[in-house]
């Protein structure tokens, strides 16, 4: 008679496809500008956005990269931090900080614009207080005119937004990586 092997978890082990850190990095206003003028230009509406090698030349970070090749779930729960910097007509400036984490998960043009008239809305819960997600955009907007006041133009506001998730299976983690060498260019060698 043999004994059944009994099989213990080994935390030494690594996961084969373990949650990791989504991040996008990049200046809103200068990147609605290119956007903006890639859209006139090419004549594109404003729902369409350009290939994922020019988004790179925009962003940094690999939530982009994750999200336009659809290798993570579309929902997740993000977390967005971001410096305003803003000026006065006359020439007084200021900057601010802006944070927001959201526990519930929705797509990335939720979390940013929150929900379309023609879509469900989204509940979040604040303070014990559950009230409709409005989006993050919506609600810096809110927090930039109450703080800034009136007469005050953002000039630059550099952001970095995250999210942590696994990949859907190890086939997306591969193409991942290789998308990752051949766009970015992280992970070749260099000789010096």
């Amino acid at each position: 008679m043999t004994k059944k092997r009994n099989k213990k978890y080994n935390p030494n082990k690594p996961a084969l496809n373990p949650v990791r850190k989504f991040q996008l990095i990049g200046e809103a206003i200068e990147e609605n500008r290119i956007l903006d003028l890639w859209q006139l230009t090419n004549g594109k509406s404003e729902d369409q956005a350009p290939e994922l090698a020019h988004l790179l030349t925009l962003t940094k970070g690999t939530l982009v990269i994750a999200m336009r090749k659809d290798l993570i779930d579309k929902e997740q729960s993000f977390h967005i931090s971001c410096d305003i910097y803003a000026e006065h007509s006359d020439g007084r400036s200021i900057q601010l900080d802006y944070e927001i984490a959201v526990p519930e998960r929705m797509t990335y043009g939720q979390f940013l614009n929150g929900c379309e008239d023609d879509q469900e809305p989204i509940y979040i819960v604040e303070c014990g207080v559950k009230t409709r997600w409005k989006g993050a955009n919506k609600l810096m907007d809110e927090y930039f005119h109450e703080v800034a006041g009136p007469g005050f133009k953002i000039v630059k506001q550099p952001y970095i937004v995250t999210c942590f998730s696994a990949f859907k299976n190890v086939a997306c983690q591969r193409e991942f990586k290789a998308v990752q060498i051949s766009l970015t260019g992280n992970g070749l060698g260099v000789a010096a």
